[in-house]
């Protein structure tokens, strides 16, 4: 079927680089529900580093009219590149990116395009549940907010992927874009800053989730790499343009989030899986001190079972202190882990005891 020539409304683009994805499933979920009358929907299948062809006949007859096939082979096994290519050839007024493997809830999309449009969002973030239907708790916006969250407040920075509906003028004004070569964090700085600089962002709540599909083996097998390029991405931040416009109280966020979540995940899997090695001892001992330099009040929100585990790594201990500090931290609801490095720091947003109540009543 020819391709569309209506000026989109939306431009959505799905990364895949494999003919054994369900694209066609992710596609039909984003044109359904939507209503013609709100304009043209246009999805791009961005193929990468594979030929299209293959990709295009898991549509059967049934190609939609709305569907083009882009293809790039840029040799790099990293979804930035073909979100960052989809991107460059969307023209609508606003985009949307999805994986391969995840689709979206019935009339998802139509009903983030409405919020958007009578809010004049920046970036319309919806609830992302499983496949089995159990609610991704991020972020932990507080419970009576809806509408015009704050980074800080509501936690944004905990959603890394810049999934649901975002203002195309407000992409290209702040220049965001996938971080190209890294196979892990490629879309830290992008979300990041979109969250703390891109204006105004409001939550879709139940007009419509986005699923995290679980079908890829090779989503939930870790390919484990070195712990310095995981860690690519906070010299990316930290030392970025933007950065340092950001108030103390943001950059503590943005600290705190990266040290609780991605420094400790990458730590803790490789620990698990017996890689904790020289090698991986001394990137998360450089990375935490690079932290504890740019951010050092980050530590003030972490629980002191956070803040004991941290200060272990950053001085290099043996792994059988580590492995009991990284136990600890984990034991959630203890006062090690309800209480923070400062006490003074107690109710902040970011602070365990918040952080923990407004991820259980999120809904």
């Amino acid at each position: 079927m020819k391709e569309a020539t209506v000026s989109p409304a939306v431009d959505v683009i799905i990364a895949t680089h494999n003919a054994g994805r369900p694209v066609e499933r992710a596609t039909r979920s984003v044109l359904d529900g939507w209503d013609p009358a709100n304009g043209a929907v246009r999805v791009s299948v961005v193929c990468h580093n594979t030929d299209s062809g293959p990709i295009r006949e898991r549509f059967g007859d049934e190609l939609p009219p709305q569907v083009r096939f882009l293809e790039l082979r840029d040799g790099i096994p990293s979804p930035a590149g073909p979100f960052n290519h989809g991107l460059s050839q969307a023209t609508a007024p606003y985009v949307s990116i999805m994986g391969s493997d995840d689709w979206l809830e019935p009339g998802a999309l139509r009903g983030w395009w409405e919020l958007a449009e009578a809010r004049h969002s920046s970036a319309v973030i919806p609830r992302q549940v499983h496949a089995d239907g159990r609610i991704v708790r991020t972020p932990p916006i507080r419970s009576w907010r809806r509408g015009e969250l704050n980074a800080v407040k509501d936690r944004l920075g905990y959603r890394t992927a810049p999934l649901g509906l975002l203002r195309r003028s407000v992409v290209d004004e702040l220049g965001l874009a996938f971080s190209v070569g890294r196979r892990s964090g490629e879309d830290q700085e992008f979300s990041t800053r979109l969250w703390f600089q891109g204006g105004r962002i409001d939550f879709a709540g139940r007009r419509g989730s986005y699923v995290v599909g679980d079908d890829a083996a090779d989503r939930v097998t870790r390919d484990f790499r070195p712990l310095s390029e995981d860690f690519a991405f906070v010299d990316g931040i930290l030392h970025s343009e933007w950065f340092p416009q950001l108030s103390a109280v943001e950059q503590r966020s943005v600290g705190a989030r990266i040290i609780r979540v991605q420094f400790f995940a990458s730590v803790q899997a490789r620990v698990e899986a017996a890689l904790w090695d020289d090698g991986a001892r001394e990137a998360a001992a450089t990375t935490a001190e690079l932290l504890i330099s740019a951010v050092p009040a980050a530590l003030d929100v972490l629980s002191r079972e956070d803040a004991t585990a941290f200060s272990l790594i950053r001085r290099r201990a043996g792994d059988a202190e580590l492995r009991t500090a990284l136990s600890r931290r984990r034991r959630f609801g203890t006062p090690g882990t309800l209480l923070t490095s400062d006490t003074a720091k107690l109710l902040a947003p970011d602070a365990p005891l918040r952080f923990m109540v407004a991820s259980v009543l999120l809904r």
